[in-house]
């Protein structure tokens, strides 16, 4: 895929400092765009912006640090970006972890659930006031065909028990809650008059990204530079207006059977609002 111009378009990529987040910020770069790079408190994130800076020559790249496992680092990171910005016209929602042991968080949530479930919700809660001054918002969740092995979600277990294993259930059991708040958000968006807001969920396909590899113990899947999948829900022009949609190679496809269940949905989404502390 070859972009077109993004220039005066402010795209926010969580997870930037390498795998997918770094190559959608390089090709978001490469269209001119204005591209905020997040990233934990590590010298990596540095470390890419200068690389994609020096080879697209876009001056207009920013670095945040946050610790997304952590709920007032996500509530200090919007902060920072509203200081800095006046609209968001594009969020990325695509850091995320795979814990091989379970690992609890600063506030008593497990690792997996803070960082690829709670911190996106709360994020997006967070910066809806940019987006909505943004032109043809979209919100674009990063999530994971193997949420297909996911056939049941106990909401009310979610901040106590949940089956760890090996980490994949854990894994597999947050992909599947993007899916379903992701379907839940398009709708209430709709209800409310956000029709400037789109919000889709796409699988980027099996790349071999470190998490990846440290998750399956070695390369399986594709180069990142193979993977424009992320790159497309956030920026082609085809995709104006659609929303409530979940992508794997391009296409909107049919995922799995229970994220359509509506009552799963709002009763996943009432309790994201209190685990993580917002009236969205």
């Amino acid at each position: 895929m070859s972009p077109s111009s993004m220039v005066g378009r402010v795209f926010l990529v969580t997870g930037a400092s390498d795998g997918i987040g770094k190559y959608t910020a390089l090709r978001l770069a490469q269209t001119g765009a204005t591209v905020l790079m997040h990233g934990r408190k590590t010298n990596k994130l540095p470390q890419a912006v200068n690389e994609i800076s020096r080879e697209t020559g876009n001056r207009w790249l920013e670095a945040y640090t946050a610790d997304l496992s952590s709920l007032s680092q996500v509530r200090a990171l919007s902060e920072e970006i509203h200081r800095k910005h006046g609209r968001l016209d594009v969020l990325v929602n695509n850091a995320g972890v795979f814990m091989p042991t379970r690992t609890e968080t600063e506030d008593g949530y497990e690792m997996t659930l803070a960082v690829n479930v709670l911190a996106p919700f709360l994020l997006t809660s967070l910066l809806m006031d940019l987006l909505r001054c943004g032109k043809s918002s979209r919100i674009v969740h990063v999530t994971s065909s193997s949420h297909m092995e996911c056939t049941a979600v106990n909401v009310r277990e979610l901040a106590t028990k949940i089956n760890y294993g090996d980490g994949r259930p854990a894994y597999v059991l947050s992909k599947m809650c993007e899916v379903l708040f992701t379907y839940k958000m398009a709708e209430l968006f709709m209800c409310r008059g956000d029709h400037n807001i789109t919000v889709n969920c796409v699988d980027p396909g099996m790349v071999n990204t470190s998490m990846l590899i440290k998750a399956r113990g070695g390369p399986i899947g594709m180069p990142v530079e193979n993977s424009d999948f992320v790159l497309r829900a956030a920026s082609d022009p085809a995709l104006d207006g659609v929303t409530g949609k979940y992508f794997e190679d391009y296409k909107d496809t049919k995922s799995a059977d229970i994220s359509y269940d509506k009552n799963l949905q709002d009763n996943l989404w009432n309790v994201l609002l209190v685990l993580s502390g917002t009236a969205f």
